[in-house]
């Protein structure tokens, strides 16, 4: 999935996220370290090591998901979304009050 609603779902529920870098949003979503592990795309052994990783260490796996949740809320909630979305529509219709003589 190329944006990352699924990871979306995961944070949203206060879970240790898993993702591969493929250049889109889902990095923005999951951030390394932090809210989850970013591994290779098509890297079978990097899956294994990340689930392994947050298996056995069930300390990091709850701070990485209480992570996920504090940053889905800050950024990607309902109220936040439409909130963004309101200040570009704000802007593009400001813009073209401007532009228009």
């Amino acid at each position: 999935e190329a944006f990352g609603i699924s990871l979306l779902e995961g944070a949203m529920a206060g879970k240790a996220l898993i993702s591969s870098e493929i250049g889109t949003g889902t990095s923005f979503i999951n951030v390394d370290g932090e809210t989850g592990l970013v591994i290779d795309a098509g890297s079978a052994d990097a899956l294994r090591s990340a689930m392994k990783k947050l298996w056995d260490d069930e300390a990091l796996a709850a701070r990485m998901g209480a992570a996920g949740r504090s940053r889905y809320e800050r950024l990607f909630s309902a109220e936040k979304m439409g909130a963004a979305y309101e200040g570009v529509y704000r802007k593009i219709v400001t813009t073209e009050r401007k532009a228009k003589p």
